[in-house]
């Protein structure tokens, strides 16, 4: 269609909007007296029978849904054998065209907008309707502030998948789910994770895992651990942090409720709310609650992750454009748990402490004794030796034995991810040294910190959710 055309009762004006799926037109509407904007959907969609069910079927429900933050539908059909919508038509840009002009946005204004986008997606999977192409160029934004959510025209029914046309990957690769990636059927989970997505670039002007082909940002989506958008903007609290990070969880039943649950954690972020407890050092390493913007730390271990979606023993994938190998913990963006580190500062002070005492000894008692007080310093030196040698294989009182030299104690972790401990444990360098590894729980499916140090003859390990792991 050309501009200043007629179509049916409308008289076409400026295109405003283009998609994969056809264009918006702003068009006058000649039998209601009236400004509108127009969509009209590629010819071909036309020809396909079940789309057309489709688009019937969703732009009735979706008119039918009344809630502020969705364009409403004025009318829709088919004219000429073109599919078209009929909407309100609404004076204010898109949040793409708004992160191109202003770039990033202040957390404050951000997380307004999703509040207003999740009520939107809220209304319509309550309807049972599933949005799938959540992303910043179908959000409208007004001058005075007022979110619409637009382009329902490529929802569908929850768990309705042969709706889908064979071989078409409907939504927007950056902004879909892990979920979506596999074609299966997709529930408002879905809409969360694009959400979430929504809300990371609103924050720091870029996509959680931006890339240059469509291969790159799909490896990433599914492989690549979760990015802190304060990685990107020192403006983002790390409360806000947790918040979004869970809403980009792999597995859909990591992730919030509702659409409106997300939006709501990311107020309380806002307000000073703590981090999700789920979402906290004991899972992804160092904590989220404190960050210096000066530090940037990272694991040294070599980490891989068992991923979903058939991805099983995979290394995690070395995304592009800057994305660190292995999995992006908080230390990597230079938070780091003021707790732990003068826990870890204490340690250290304790041992020199230690060896300075253990160096005095020898000295005033080895060089400086007769030969008697040296043989008999000799002798308690070698005594002690063997004491430690003689329990380096048995694991303290209240431990349950797993397998190959592995028990755990606390009643409060498994045996699978004492293994895991133990694997990443022994291939982080050799055994005795006290060091922090990562390893994946096969329980929940998430990644915990713990800290391994030398007790008892042993190699003890504890974080995780109270985990407690003992390497004999």
């Amino acid at each position: 269609m050309n501009e200043d055309s007629d179509f049916g009762p409308y008289r076409l004006g400026a295109v405003i909007g283009r998609g994969g799926m056809g264009q918006v037109y702003r068009a006058f509407d000649t039998a209601r007296d009236r400004e509108v904007a127009l969509k009209l959907l590629k010819t071909e969609l036309a020809e396909d029978e079940t789309y057309k069910e489709r688009f019937r079927r969703e732009s009735q429900a979706v008119a039918k849904l009344g809630e502020p933050h969705i364009i409403p539908i004025h009318d829709y059909g088919e004219i000429d054998g073109v599919l078209f919508l009929d909407m309100r038509l609404v004076d204010g840009r898109d949040l793409r065209a708004g992160l191109r002009t202003d770039g990033a946005m202040a957390p404050e204004d951000a997380v307004a907008i999703i509040e207003q986008v999740a009520a939107a997606l809220d209304a319509a999977h309550s309807a049972g309707l599933v949005h799938r192409d959540v992303k910043p160029e179908n959000v409208l934004v007004t001058s005075a502030g007022f979110a619409y959510l637009v382009d329902f025209g490529i929802a569908h029914h929850e768990g309705d998948a042969h709706l889908t046309r064979t071989g078409t990957a409907v939504g927007s690769i950056a902004y879909m789910a892990p979920e979506q990636l596999d074609n299966v059927p997709v529930g408002p989970a879905s809409d969360v994770y694009s959400l979430a997505a929504v809300l990371f670039e609103l924050l720091t002007a870029r996509q959680p895992y931006p890339g240059d082909s469509v291969s790159a940002v799909v490896k990433a989506t599914v492989l690549n651990a979760v990015p802190a958008p304060s990685a990107f903007s020192p403006n983002v609290p790390p409360a806000l942090d947790a918040v979004v990070r869970r809403g980009l969880a792999k597995e859909p039943g990591q992730r919030f409720g509702s659409a409106g649950e997300l939006a709501a954690a990311a107020r309380a972020a806002l307000s000073g709310a703590p981090a999700d407890p789920a979402f906290n050092r004991t899972m992804v390493g160092p904590s989220l609650v404190k960050r210096q913007a000066t530090e940037s730390h990272a694991p040294t271990e070599h980490i891989s992750y068992s991923g979903p979606h058939g991805y099983p023993g995979q290394q995690v994938f070395t995304g592009p454009q800057g994305y660190p190998s292995g999995p992006v913990y908080p230390d990597q963006y230079g938070h780091r748990d003021g707790k732990a580190l003068n826990v870890v500062l204490a340690i250290i002070a304790g041992l020199m402490i230690l060896t300075l005492a253990g160096l005095a000894v020898y000295w005033f008692g080895v060089r400086g004794g007769s030969t008697e007080a040296a043989s008999s310093s000799t002798t308690t030196i070698t005594s002690t030796l063997e004491a430690a040698e003689s329990t380096t294989a048995t694991p303290p009182a209240g431990s349950m034995a797993c397998a190959d030299g592995v028990g755990v104690g606390g009643g409060m972790t498994t045996c699978g991810f004492a293994l895991n401990v133990r694997d990443a444990y022994v291939s982080g360098g050799p055994i005795g040294q006290s060091r922090t590894v990562y390893a994946a729980s096969p329980t929940t499916g998430r990644t915990y910190a713990m800290s391994c140090n030398p007790e008892q003859g042993i190699v003890i390990c504890r974080g995780g959710v109270n985990a407690e792991v003992h390497i004999y």
